[in-house]
């Protein structure tokens, strides 16, 4: 161990397995891999699916920002039933499903500001890997071969259930609701690790005959392949936690011993949907592409952010008119939620912007020396917030008080001396950086933020802005004529549609 890693931070999480909070110990000093579920790509990604990707990226950027090098593996299931059934539908090729909604997820994430994985394999990518996992399996005994399909011999892995924490009679119960009675299989428990090819669907040559692989050893060969037998944190979201990672437990460690794969769990709540988990197969979602049509993405990232990742999020929706049909109701609806986070968002940015103003006159002070308590105790309280469960909402509250000081400053600034008031905004300003770099949130140039957030909003309540533009103009040859008196009516033409006018130094600006 290098005197650096030793000396690195403790961070501690939630670990599933262990059903508690406690300290993350990686197994190679200052190094961490991390493994996330991601998507099945045959559809649109749901807002379920941003907060899914969210809790990982958090947790990246935050162990970097401490010091520790990070592996992060995120993975595309690009071979599976609802790929097929979907380009059956369609009368396309599976392939081109899947490489269609990859690049969607892709886009959508971006616009989110997620981070890029380090790693993203696809299953198609990794045939050879689960067909050599599935020889392992059956050369120790624990899989069996039926009709050309490969099975997981669940009464031979004593630990299983050891996530979940579900009985064996739980699992029987919850086996027959979610698949058919199958009697090639010598359990109700057995799941599949290889499956027989059917006529019309996608193929590949194994051992066993024309055929793909099953859900659950997907993960498992993508995840040995690129951060070994053995690694330290398997995320994913609730919906997971059985029968999948269950079952990749059972897969990994039957494979490789108990003492191997995933050292800790952390999973993130649901985001709930009129007291319902927000799925597709439900039907009750709303893409993230609808969502940021109407949104600013950094309103959407906040809103994730200001729930502790393993609790439920309440994604509120309310409807204008519950006769509507169902497409008028996803265009016409609000979410009371969202404008909450975009309000926030823009008040830290609006923050921003008159400390960087205040900044570009007058002259620097020494950084060293003293700034007022807030702000000066704002990035250590952030950093202790985030290293107590990567809780992003207890580091968002952190900032209600030095931005009200800031702010204060900003103001007024009575009873503060020059020097300090002036050090205070370029710390602030400063240290607000290094909170955006974790976050993934505030990092934009604020003017443009706020601008692109109000031209988004006019769109959003249909706002005329041909007309705002000409009105704008004929105000602007108003005053430069003196004529104050039809400069002041269209004001109230202005404000009649919502609009209020600012003239400063730098000119006329509009806001909502």
């Amino acid at each position: 161990m290098t005197e650096a890693a030793s000396s690195l931070p403790v961070i501690h999480l939630s670990d599933t397995l262990r059903g508690q909070k406690v300290p993350l110990e990686p197994l190679e000093a200052g190094k961490v891999g991390i493994y996330c579920c991601g998507p099945t790509v045959y559809d649109m990604s749901h807002i379920g699916h941003a907060r899914a990707a969210l809790a990982p990226d958090i947790m990246v950027r935050f162990l970097r920002h401490e010091g520790y090098q990070v592996t992060y593996v995120r993975n595309i299931t690009d071979i599976d039933d609802k790929i097929i059934a979907r380009a059956s539908e369609q009368g396309r090729e599976a392939d081109d499903v899947a490489r269609q909604f990859t690049d969607e997820y892709h886009q959508d994430l971006a616009q989110l500001h997620m981070l890029e994985p380090d790693i993203e394999p696809r299953v198609s990518d990794h045939i050879p890997h689960v067909v050599e996992l599935v020889q392992q399996l059956i050369g120790r005994g624990l899989a069996y071969e039926s009709n050309g399909s490969v099975y997981f011999r669940v009464a031979q892995f004593g630990p299983y259930g050891q996530l979940s924490g579900r009985s064996r009679e739980e699992m029987i119960e919850s086996a027959g609701t979610r698949i058919a009675v199958d009697d090639s299989k010598e359990s109700p428990l057995d799941f599949a690790l290889w499956k027989a090819a059917k006529p019309g669907e996608p193929a590949w040559e194994s051992p066993w005959g024309q055929g793909r692989p099953g859900w659950h050893i997907e993960c498992s060969a993508m995840s040995s392949t690129h951060l070994g037998e053995s690694f330290d944190i398997h995320s994913g979201g609730r919906d997971l936690i059985f029968p999948h990672h269950e079952n990749e437990i059972a897969q990994s460690q039957g494979a490789h011993g108990t003492d191997t794969f995933a050292h800790y769990w952390v999973h993130n709540g649901f985001i709930n949907f009129a007291g319902e988990k927000m799925s597709k197969s439900l039907g009750n979602f709303w893409t993230i592409r609808e969502i940021l049509g109407l949104h600013n993405p950094e309103a959407v990232r906040y809103f994730l952010m200001s729930v502790h990742y393993k609790s439920g999020l309440n994604f509120e929706v309310v409807a204008p008119d519950a006769e509507l049909d169902p497409e008028a109701l996803r265009r016409e609806s609000r979410f009371p939620g969202l404008e909450e986070a975009d309000e926030r968002v823009a008040y830290v940015y609006t923050t921003l912007a008159g400390a960087r103003e205040a900044l570009a006159v007058g002259k620097d002070v020494d950084a060293e020396g003293e700034v007022t308590e807030a702000v000066g105790g704002m990035l250590d309280a952030f950093v202790a917030a985030m290293r107590n469960d990567f809780n992003t909402p207890a580091a968002l509250g952190v900032l209600s008080k030095p931005l009200n000081e800031v702010n204060g400053l900003l103001a007024s600034g009575k009873g503060v001396a020059k020097d300090v008031r002036r050090r205070t905004l370029m710390r602030f300003v400063a240290d607000m950086a290094e909170v955006a770099d974790v976050l993934g949130c505030f990092g934009q140039e604020p003017q443009l933020f706020l601008t692109t957030r109000r031209d988004l909003k006019a769109a959003r309540i249909g706002l005329d802005l041909a007309r705002l533009e000409d009105l704008l103009k004929q105000r602007q040859a108003a005053r430069e004529a003196k004529d104050w008196a039809e400069a002041d009516r269209l004001r109230d033409a202005l404000a009649a549609m919502g609009v209020s006018i600012n003239d400063g130094p730098q000119g006329t600006s509009w806001d909502l």
